[in-house]
């Protein structure tokens, strides 16, 4: 499969699921239910989710599928699908736009494309390592900004201390410029398009990850677990302009 056929299926895929997302978003008979592990999910999450494994299985058949909803798939394929209907589902359930669906196709566990859409501000991304796209317009992160004037994002600033060292996180705060929660895959999403430096998260599942992989890389930022490690077999990410990266994760670990 090559990036046109990938982000064309993907795109047409995102078509469909955005209006399903967007008939929940907002609204006031929204069922909030809490799964085995204390995280929500909605008929919404749902939905995407199964909508997007039937064009997969029809499509390609022979290709596996994880899925944070519905499970795995033909788990011993080469080539698997990582979905995440709503990374971001308590943004979503909270009314806040900042969430998105996120696709990737590995290859022997190694993530080639990704892409991740934003429903209710109309943007996609999509990459395979070496380009990444807007709306079908290349991207790229910054480069040449001094930590000072790094602006940092994370999902979720208590979550740093329970899963990884806060006081070296407080230390490159104060290293850079400021913070935001402008988090979930929105952060990454404004790293890859250059408006934002750093973006952090402690604690991620495989569906959280994959299909920022592709996209990162191919805005020419340097994605990692949070030792500095491939994002792919990891479960944290830091993402990063590429003259950051190495003293951001020495600061977080040192």
């Amino acid at each position: 499969m090559q990036f046109e056929e990938f982000d064309a299926f993907t795109g047409k895929l995102c078509k469909e699921t955005e209006r399903i997302i967007l008939e929940y978003f907002e609204s006031p008979d929204l069922e909030v239910i809490s799964k085995g592990d204390d995280t929500p999910v909605t008929e919404a999450d749902r939905k995407t989710e199964q909508m997007i494994r039937d064009a997969i299985e029809t499509l390609y058949p022979e290709h596996g599928i994880m899925g944070e909803e519905f499970g795995n798939l033909n788990e011993s394929a080469d080539y698997q699908w990582v979905v995440d209907p709503i990374d971001g589902t308590k943004t979503f359930t909270a009314g806040t736009p900042l969430f998105g669906t996120m696709i990737a196709l590995l290859k022997d566990g190694e993530p080639l494309f990704g892409t991740i859409n934003y429903p209710v501000i109309h943007k996609r991304i999509s990459g395979d390592n070496q380009t990444a796209y807007c709306n079908s317009k290349p991207i790229r992160a910054r480069s040449g900004v001094p930590l000072n004037e790094a602006i940092v994002l994370t999902t979720d600033a208590q979550s740093i201390p329970r899963y990884q060292n806060g006081a070296n996180f407080e230390e490159l705060l104060g290293k850079t410029k400021f913070c935001r929660t402008w988090g979930d895959c929105f952060g990454y999403f404004l790293v890859a398009s250059g408006k934002a430096d750093i973006m952090l998260d402690p604690i991620l599942n495989p569906w959280d990850i994959m299909a920022l992989v592709p996209v990162l890389r191919g805005s020419g930022a340097v994605i990692t677990d949070w030792f500095g490690g491939n994002p792919a077999k990891g479960d944290s990410c830091i993402a990063s302009n590429s003259d950051l990266h190495e003293s951001v994760v020495q600061t977080l670990n040192q």
